[in-house]
């Protein structure tokens, strides 16, 4: 026999959305009547054949706390405490939305260690592919409140997301955190959004076997053990024991860290290295507890100091941020000894992180010279098959849930892993926008995402086509995509980190999600986007009759660019060097940039006829200054051609 039950997100801690009509849902035995008592009012209504009921909640006024109570007519009672009314957003994407406070705490101390907001608040579900179809409840979660003890597993993104929109409006805000590292868009989309998606949907089918599912996981641990064990078989150090205080280091070689192993004599290895250096230490980190960062290794590494083992990461994302036991450092004489296993060809140091030992007194540099000496070589890793990543299957386990739960919007970061399918990515947003709307009941859903970031990743330098950059092609069908009403992009081309896929820097990003939605739903007048190509004109000027003396000169006029434009970047120089023209033979010209006012003036040599395309920033990253408007907000990179000036900002 059923009993009266709720849905995990109806529960102790939730955010209701204000002003809208808010569906609160669950299941009993069927011909059951339920009550609901809420803020003086008292509901009734039934179930229906499967048990299921629905009580409909409008007019709500941002508050709270309030609690709620549930009966039913054989005397069963639930209570529902600490309930707010604010704003709730779905927080969806990849791992720049899943990142947590905990890899961020270390460059926004103060606001890990003050944390307290009894009115910014989270849902967390769980990663959870299903193939089989929608499913009508979670199988994780629950509602966290913002504070010291919690808030160090809040997406980071959608912290400061929410914690700024609070600040802004001082309505309480719930997001529901549905995110998966490496997730593809097709992963977040329902059948009926695919639908032509003939290979995609043939993949979906693929992964509702339940036997082949289970096959794939087994051969994905299988193969790790297997390629791990049989390194581990072949390697001289840990046989020799080289991580020891007193191992002969004659026959190793040296290199600078950090370092791309693609650069050395390393290049293109695929086993084990053992990278070691000795040190010395000051007196305040003698037998002290002491902290040792390693940027990021890729793939894995293993970590001792003066032989004892201090830290070890399986895989090439996370910092490499290690605590030294007290009693161990001494004043001479200390070894740190690295084990660095590489996978695929691609092996690292990344530069421009921190190599340190180091406490609240004293530091050690770690960078420069290193000896070191390769433990095994072996064949190349074979591919993981990642279950979850295939379509349909993160929308069915994750998203599909969330659907009877009244929303304000949706904040959406992802496009890093559609690098390789950019040409299909615009479609897909306008699919994925459509379908979430039709799926929430409502067409003017707000949809706001960011834009890929800035980051020099080499595998994202090629496009399909041979030449340009994936990641910017991606870029430009993000910016496209705000031809779809009820959308809104933050500009990131400042705000990653042009060695990391994981930009640390979530409190910008926050920011501006917050400045669009705000201003889109408190009609808050002020500017939260950046300088957007508004017109082009374009003629070109006979010096002489020769090519190299005929001037093409383009000129941008800007919307959003109210008391001007300016240049900037803090590490790249005062120079625009990111606009290029293209001819009709496909050949990028350099062009050179001029700000006056709301207008950018290009001009460019070389050049017979009037260029096919403008393009800004349209690579992975910036090599001059940024462009920016008054208020601070960054302009968008962009491909546009001069016959299709349809395809500007509208």
């Amino acid at each position: 026999m059923k009993e009266l039950k709720l849905p995990r997100l109806i529960s102790d801690g939730m955010v209701l959305q204000q002003k809208k009509k808010v569906r609160i849902w669950g299941v009993d035995e069927p011909g059951r009547k339920v009550m609901l008592s809420f803020l003086g009012e008292e509901y009734v209504t039934g179930t229906d054949a499967e048990g299921n009921w629905e009580i409909f909640l409008e007019g709500l006024i941002p508050g709270g706390p309030y609690s709620m109570y549930f009966s039913d007519d054989t005397g069963c009672e639930k209570v529902v405490d600490n309930v707010l009314i604010g704003d709730v957003w779905l927080c969806s994407g990849q791992s720049n939305m899943e990142l947590p406070m905990a890899r961020v705490k270390d460059k926004y101390p103060e606001d890990v260690e003050r944390c307290k907001s009894n009115y910014v608040r989270t849902f967390k579900i769980t990663e959870n592919g299903e193939f089989h179809g929608p499913l009508s409840e979670l199988q994780t979660g629950e509602w966290k409140t913002a504070g010291k003890d919690t808030i160090l597993d809040f997406s980071a993104t959608g912290y400061f997301f929410a914690r700024q929109m609070y600040c802004i409006t001082g309505v309480p805000v719930g997001f529901i955190n549905v995110s998966l590292g490496g997730s593809r868009i097709e992963s977040w989309m329902g059948r009926d959004m695919l639908e032509g998606y003939d290979e995609l949907l043939a993949l979906a089918d693929k992964y509702a076997d339940d036997d082949f599912i289970k096959e794939r996981l087994l051969t994905n641990q299988r193969q790790c053990e297997e390629w791990h064990g049989r390194l581990d078989s072949m390697d001289t150090g840990l046989k020799e024991g080289w991580e020891r205080e007193n191992t002969n280091t004659s026959l190793w070689k040296e290199v600078n860290l950090p370092f791309f192993f693609k650069d050395t004599e390393l290049k293109g290895f695929i086993g084990s290295v053992w990278f070691r250096k000795e040190f010395s230490v000051p007196e305040g980190l003698v037998e002290k507890e002491a902290k040792i960062w390693l940027g990021t290794i890729v793939d894995s590494d293993t970590v001792y100091i003066n032989g004892i083992m201090v830290g070890h990461t399986d895989y090439q994302y996370p910092p490499r941020k290690y605590v030294i036991p007290e009693g161990l450092l001494k004043k001479e004489h200390n070894t740190v000894t690295i084990r660095v296993k590489c996978e695929n060809r691609q092996g690292r140091f990344t530069p421009g992180k921190m190599y340190t030992i180091f406490n609240d007194e004293e530091t050690v540099d770690l960078t420069g010279a290193w000896k070191y000496r390769i433990g095994a070589s072996c064949e190349q890793i074979k591919e993981t098959d990642f279950v979850n990543w295939k379509p349909t299957g993160l929308y069915n386990g994750m998203t599909a849930p969330c659907h009877k739960y009244t929303i304000t919007g949706i904040v959406w970061y992802q496009g890093e892993a559609n690098w390789c399918t950019s040409e299909s990515y615009l479609d897909l947003t306008r699919r994925l926008i459509k379908g979430y709307r039709e799926k929430w009941g409502d067409e003017t859903l707000p949809f706001l995402y960011v834009q890929l970031p800035n980051f020099s990743g080499e595998i994202y330098d090629i496009d399909r086509n041979g030449v340009g950059s994936r990641w910017a092609e991606i870029r430009e069908k993000q910016r496209q995509a705000l031809e779809i009403p009820g959308t809104g992009m933050v500009v990131a081309i400042d705000l990653g980190e042009d060695n990391d896929l994981h930009p640390l820097n979530k409190r910008d990003i926050g920011f501006r999600l917050a400045m669009h939605a705000a201003s889109r739903l408190y009609d808050l007048k002020v500017e939260c986007q950046g300088p957007q190509v508004d017109s082009i004109s374009a003629d070109i000027v006979k010096e002489k009759e020769d090519r190299e003396n005929m001037l093409c000169r383009v000129v941008l006029t800007c919307r959003y660019a109210g008391g001007g434009m300016y240049a900037f970047s803090p590490d790249k120089g005062k120079e625009i060097a990111d606009f290029e023209m293209t001819d009709e033979k496909g050949n990028c010209h350099q062009a050179q940039a001029e700000i006056q006012g709301h207008k950018i003036i290009l001009t460019c040599r070389g050049l017979d006829a009037l260029p096919v395309q403008i393009r800004y920033c349209y690579s992975n990253t910036n090599k001059g200054a940024l462009i920016y408007n008054k208020a601070g907000f960054p302009m968008s990179p962009f491909c546009v051609s001069l016959e299709g000036q349809d395809k500007l900002h509208k």
